[in-house]
């Protein structure tokens, strides 16, 4: 056999391989419940589109975690996008969020379409440790609906202090 023909070959039955081993564990993922947004970098399908000032997969010192930094001016969000999909197999976004003053809020949002819904739902958070929020899709409105991202907004006209978010995921 040509070795061109051969090395092709190999090529292709690696690359479907590899492929196939993706698919399979996207489709355990969706099984088990879970999409993963973001752990130490965005997960496959999600982007970036904050107006807030971020940083992924930023380094903290001592620390395994990655996490997104945010620096939030006046009503800016984090914002992080996908295609639409349904939420038909979740209940709830999940994630860790740390400041770095005593207490700060911001409000999260689900959009669909590109639109908010709802009001949203406030977060607090401290800089003494991560803080671990679940928030129901239901309480954001987008209950087995398709959406198409998520916001972490800072909802007032006064800058907020830097912010860090990982460990994003759908259950």
């Amino acid at each position: 056999m040509n070795a061109k023909i051969l090395r092709a070959a190999v090529i292709a039955v690696f690359t479907l391989g590899v492929a196939a081993a993706q698919a399979a564990d996207k489709a355990a993922d969706e099984a088990a419940g879970e999409m993963v947004i973001y752990d130490t970098a965005l997960a496959p399908g999600w982007e970036n589109w904050s107006w807030a000032k971020t940083v992924l997969s930023n380094e903290l010192a001592g620390s395994p975690r990655k996490p997104i930094k945010v620096e939030s001016g006046a009503w800016a969000a984090l914002y992080l996008h996908h295609a639409a999909f349904t939420t038909t197999s979740y209940k709830k976004i999940s994630f860790l969020i740390q400041g770095t003053v005593p207490e700060a809020e911001v409000k999260a949002f689900a959009l669909v379409d590109g639109k908010v819904i709802g009001e949203g739902r406030a977060v607090k958070f401290k800089n003494t440790g991560w803080t671990k929020v679940e928030i129901p899709l239901v309480t954001l409105g987008v209950e087995e609906q398709a959406i198409d991202g998520f916001w972490l907004q800072n909802q007032s006209a006064a800058d907020l202090p830097k912010y860090f978010v990982t460990e994003i995921k759908l259950q």
